[in-house]
């Protein structure tokens, strides 16, 4: 049977190229055993296994000559958050200068197009566009708000006391640069749109909706990265969104705030900043996925307005 040879060590239990197998003596027939698959020309993958999606794109750019992860399939490289229905595609995403054809195989959503100086790197040996070229890329393929949270997460920075100090992939002040410097791209429009709305200090996609609903509804401009401290000067919370004039901080509770010893610190906070004034509104998930963004909206000028804050109730 094709597939009674166990495969050398060096390409078993992954997904490899038939260069790498004929490079280890592999013959080609026991390429096409039932134990293997076949996601595109070339390439191998046993079945049953699970791989990052770095072993995954890999192969594809070994046998597209002159390929580039780009588009979305570099966003996930580079960690840059894209919506599920986005983050969920099969399609590898390859661009090729445009003086050559785009790539053409099963798998892979290919584009041709010209690329400036710095627009590709090296990541982890593989060719993949940079953060900021990524992002540019973007524009075409993502709603403006969506466009936005990619874009708070490559600016993103940060130095506190627990957890590692975040520094940006790229300055925002590059970013604004780089939408003043193009023309004909698609999306360009969308992409200096959301060049003025992008903040350094969002952690996640949705402190970034919370933060655009609510400047759209007029509330005031939420600080970003405020540090909390008590009469003493020691640090006491920092808050997703903040509004030191009326000590109002609002927190997005993620997954991880469920867990009973989180809840118990969160507890043990929100009991020491209302000691100092500060009135804390916690979002959930559920919150912002039940009717849009209006709950919320609705919680945080209530919240304000307990803090307050004279603007007005009624939606602008």
């Amino acid at each position: 049977m094709t597939n009674s040879q166990p495969l050398p060590e060096w390409i078993g239990g992954r997904t490899f190229t038939l260069r790498e197998s004929d490079g280890c003596g592999v013959k080609r027939r026991r390429t096409t055993g039932k134990d293997l698959h076949t996601p595109s020309r070339g390439i191998r993958v046993p079945w049953g296994i699970e791989q990052d999606l770095e072993c995954r794109i890999r192969p594809i750019l070994e046998v597209t000559p002159g390929g580039i992860a780009s588009h979305s399939t570099a966003a996930m490289l580079w960690g840059i958050p894209l919506p599920p229905w986005l983050a969920g595609g099969f399609a590898v995403h390859v661009s090729r200068v445009a003086v050559k054809s785009p790539p053409w195989r099963a798998g892979v959503a290919g584009h041709h197009t010209r690329f400036k100086a710095g627009e590709v790197v090296r990541l982890n040996g593989m060719p993949v566009t940079s953060p900021l070229r990524t992002w540019l890329d973007l524009a075409a393929m993502l709603d403006l708000d969506d466009l936005v949270a990619a874009g708070d997460f490559l600016v993103c920075e940060h130095d506190r006391i627990f957890g590692p100090r975040r520094e940006p992939l790229v300055p925002l002040t590059a970013i604004k640069e780089a939408v003043n410097h193009e023309f004909h791209r698609r999306g360009i429009v969308k992409a200096k749109e959301a060049a003025e709305l992008i903040r350094i200090g969002a952690d996640s996609p949705p402190e970034t909706r919370i933060r655009l609903a609510l400047e759209r509804a007029g509330l005031p401009v939420a600080t970003l990265n405020f540090v909390v401290v008590d009469l003493e000067g020691h640090y006491v919370s920092w808050p997703d969104l903040a509004f030191p004039q009326w000590k109002l901080a609002i927190e997005y509770d993620g997954a991880h705030h469920l867990s009973g010893r989180q809840q118990d610190i969160d507890s043990a906070r929100d009991k020491l900043m209302k000691r100092l004034g500060w009135r804390q509104l916690r979002i959930t998930k559920d919150m912002l996925d039940a009717d849009g963004d209006m709950a919320v909206v609705a919680l945080a000028k209530e919240a304000l307005h307990a803090q307050g804050w004279n603007g007005p109730l009624t939606p602008r």
